[in-house]
């Protein structure tokens, strides 16, 4: 019970926080400017607009992620609010688990609002919306309980400066997993301890590639009965995040355990 009481009041925190209408409105305005980009491109704007409009939504909920969630368990430290919280009978790992819910939830909420507005915008287009586009804005839901996870995980033992980066630079790595492996595929006769290295790397990060199906949605949309992944595929896309989400939590009640307070 304590920990979804802490994760709607991360929530109502989170809400009111500036820097969430700044990047909603930078989202919005995304959508709303990738119809003029259409129009330079002959034959494909409804295409553009489309591809425009997810990324919107994916870069809105990871700039959430990243720049309200590595400082959000810090805020609570330098206010002195843990403190309090603690002295409670509430347990750390609550603590953690329910900031990362009330931050998850807050980027759902988000999400769902700007998907909303996104597909209203390509009906009135008379853009095709269908399963793909779905596919993708789900994945895109999936990935960002990963990015979150990544978040609250160096959020729980770093400052939000050190936080933010790590996290920038996780999420930006998590994109290139794919071609860390083909690296290695290149690299294997002039130096297999290189595709050894690369091989552990891949396993370690978090394989974000697989949550974007982006292009192939916008392919997909005008296809009927298509999709821009099988839902199997998604399946064990969705199995992988969930893990992988579950296991940064865990190290990251881990190393709040160990901070003194």
């Amino acid at each position: 019970m304590s920990t979804f009481v802490i994760a709607l009041n991360t929530f109502r925190e989170a809400v009111r926080d500036k820097i969430l209408y700044v990047l909603t409105l930078f989202a919005f305005m995304l959508i709303m400017v990738s119809r003029a980009v259409g129009w330079v491109s002959y034959g494909g704007e409804l295409k553009i607009t489309t591809d425009l409009g997810l990324l919107a939504i994916w870069l809105f909920g990871a700039f959430i992620a990243i720049f309200i969630g590595t400082g959000m368990i810090y805020k609570e430290i330098d206010k002195r609010t843990l403190y309090t919280i603690l002295s409670k009978p509430i347990d750390r790992w609550q603590f953690v688990v329910g900031k990362y819910l009330g931050l998850l939830l807050t980027i759902y909420v988000s999400l769902t609002i700007l998907s909303v507005i996104f597909f209203g915008y390509l009906a009135l287009m008379g853009a095709p919306i269908g399963l793909p586009i779905l596919q993708a804005v789900l994945l895109t839901y999936l990935e960002m309980m990963v990015v979150t996870a990544i978040a609250i995980f160096f959020s729980s033992a770093s400052t939000p400066v050190l936080s933010a980066i790590f996290t920038s630079v996780l999420f930006g790595v998590g994109q290139l997993t794919k071609w860390i492996v083909d690296l290695g595929s290149i690299l294997r006769t002039s130096a297999p301890w290189v595709e050894e290295f690369l091989h552990g790397l891949y396993l370690v990060m978090p394989n974000l590639h697989n949550f974007n199906v982006r292009q192939e949605a916008v392919v997909a949309a005008g296809n009927a009965g298509a999709l821009a992944l099988p839902w199997s595929e998604l399946g064990y896309v969705a199995q992988y995040g969930i893990s992988y989400s579950v296991v940064l939590l865990l190290l990251a009640i881990l190393l709040f355990r160990r901070r003194n307070f």
